[in-house]
């Protein structure tokens, strides 16, 4: 059997064990041998150690193994104003109360925690990575003088005091590329920590979606910049982005993110393979697609479709390593 890990947010979940068990075990059913840990990706849910076990005990009742945690950096971003959904990414959000960026140190150490408590997730299921948004504030860079070096001195300083625990637990942090925000920033935010930080500790999680949404001129852009620290995979497709969607530009990127499965949409899945290829990434691969549906005939036929993407890209991946 192929092994392919799916995002456990390829449709809407409610968090409640009840509802977390049925959806691996269609997971399961469906031949699916990873999942990537997508719950609790927003927000600051911590869990209890006993959730951990339970989490642990549901996927080997259903034979699943973990491709990374998806980690939060705490508070959601998506906010509603006037009505409407809004992504607040542009400043810093300052009723954060778990923030590995604030100035705060109360609040900083707090976001700390946050961080280390889905290490603890990802090693107790045997996870190698955890996955990460870390939002850049460009706005507050470009209008506050000093404010871009100190919230870098934040950061940095709380990934230089989570470095030691994460690699006693044998687990690394992969740094994923967002929407709303310009390249030319995530390509300095991510040029820095990686001079900082080396692959034993720190890698990149490409989002080919995302990817496309922000560099739709060259949907490559990342993964071509990154692949030598390429640890971490959301697969997954989109088109162009429609303007129409909302009179707030944000809004309207927001909304078409839409996760498609694989080549539904405009990536070069060619390029995004032979990259894979040429990177340390370690199979399997990981798609974070979602795909309407309202029956479990239609979910159980979205979840085939997403695993026959999988399975191709998987064999574009592999006929490029063995060639080269």
């Amino acid at each position: 059997m192929m092994e392919l890990a799916l995002a456990t947010d390829y449709g809407m979940c409610q968090n409640s064990p009840e509802n977390m068990e049925q959806q691996l075990k269609k997971l399961s059913d469906a031949g699916v041998t990873h999942v990537h840990w997508a719950y609790d990706w927003d927000f600051e849910y911590y869990y209890s150690i006993h959730e951990m076990y339970q989490i642990k005990e549901l996927l080997d009742k259903y034979n699943l193994k973990v491709k990374g945690v998806h980690a939060t950096e705490g508070n959601t971003r998506c906010r509603v104003v006037d009505g409407n959904p809004v992504f607040i990414n542009r400043t810093r959000m300052m009723d954060n109360r778990k923030d590995i960026s604030s100035p705060n140190e109360y609040n900083r150490l707090a976001g700390v925690d946050l961080v280390l408590n889905r290490v603890d997730l990802a090693y107790l299921v045997g996870a190698k990575e955890i996955i990460l948004h870390l939002v850049v504030p460009y706005e507050d860079f470009e209008n506050i003088p000093g404010f871009k070096e100190k919230w870098y001195e934040q950061i940095f300083k709380s990934f230089d005091e989570m470095k030691s625990y994460c690699m006693s637990r044998g687990v690394r942090i992969a740094i994923e590329n967002m929407i709303c925000t310009p390249a030319k920033y995530q390509f300095e935010k991510l040029d820095r920590l990686f001079d900082r930080y080396d692959l034993e500790y720190m890698g990149f999680c490409c989002d080919t979606g995302h990817s496309a949404l922000v560099c739709p001129d060259d949907t490559l852009a990342f993964i071509k910049r990154y692949k030598n620290r390429l640890i971490a995979m959301h697969l997954d497709d989109n088109h162009l982005i429609d303007w129409s969607k909302s009179e707030d530009p944000d809004g309207a990127i927001q909304k078409s993110d839409l996760h498609l499965i694989p080549f539904l949409g405009k990536c070069d899945w060619d390029g995004v393979c032979k990259a894979i290829a040429e990177s340390p990434y370690e199979l399997p691969l990981t798609l974070e697609v979602a795909f309407p549906h309202s029956t479990v005939e239609e979910e159980r036929a979205g979840i085939e479709q997403a695993k026959a993407a999988g399975y191709k890209l998987t064999e574009m991946v592999l006929n490029y390593r063995n060639n080269n």
